[in-house]
């Protein structure tokens, strides 16, 4: 890999980058693997912006893509979440992950769910065994947290099952001590922990996890809540 001073933001979907996009100067845009990547500066800051597709396989073919050519500085997931019951985050709050958990990979057993160290064999050995837990930059979230300081930080949960009732929202809160869910974050913190890439995440809530009532979330403004934080990261320096 080719190593460069460029920020690596990924987005699952267009509405969780398109305010970051306005903001790119000397933009260049191309498509890879049928993903639009846009290239330029945020402030000072050099960054592409990737548009991955939801859920971890997307997320994982496309960070796969850019990382087999180049080395960027830091990998950061920005999107929307799903604030569980408990978190003490409401719709429209800031957080950031200090951790990231695949919460839907494991076991079902008669005795309930069990992570993949019950498999016995882990998902990534490097330097480590890792199964369902991976981490984030702590210096970074550090920095994120100072200039931040409404955001809550804790850990995050990636399913591919999303959460649709009050048991499940609960259980999976109070499992893994989480502030939220999302789709992708793991798999781009696992693919950075195979390519010694730091990796950070920054979300907004667009509902509480619970009983799935669609007409309750905020997604237009999570995701314009979470781009503002990000630019004004990226713009001040805080990103590198």
């Amino acid at each position: 890999m080719t190593a460069t001073e460029e920020i690596l933001v990924l987005s699952a979907t267009a509405l969780e980058q398109l305010a970051l996009r306005e903001a790119v100067a000397e933009c260049v845009q191309r498509k890879v693997a049928e993903r639009e990547w846009v290239s330029g500066k945020i402030g000072a800051q050099p960054v592409t912006l990737v548009e991955t597709g939801i859920g971890a396989v997307n997320t994982a073919h496309a960070l796969t893509c850019y990382l087999q050519a180049q080395r960027p500085q830091r990998v950061v997931q920005i999107g929307v979440g799903g604030a569980y019951p408990e978190s003490g985050a409401s719709v429209g709050d800031l957080a950031l992950a200090s951790e990231e958990y695949y919460g839907d990979l494991g076991v079902r057993t008669p005795d309930g769910w069990q992570s993949a160290e019950l498999i016995g064999i882990p998902v990534l050995e490097k330097g480590r065994s890792y199964y369902n837990c991976f981490p984030t930059d702590e210096q970074w979230v550090q920095r994120a947290g100072a200039a931040l300081p409404e955001a809550h930080i804790g850990p995050f949960v990636t399913v591919q099952e999303c959460s649709g009732t009050d048991e499940l929202g609960l259980e999976r809160g109070r499992r893994f001590g989480a502030l939220c869910e999302n789709m992708e974050g793991a798999a781009a913190a696992h693919l950075c922990a195979l390519y010694d890439v730091p990796f950070a995440e920054l979300r907004a809530m667009s509902n509480i996890v619970e009983q799935r009532a669609r007409e309750q979330w905020d997604l237009p403004g999570a995701a314009a809540r979470a781009q503002a934080a990000a630019q004004e990261l990226l713009e001040e320096g805080l990103c590198a």
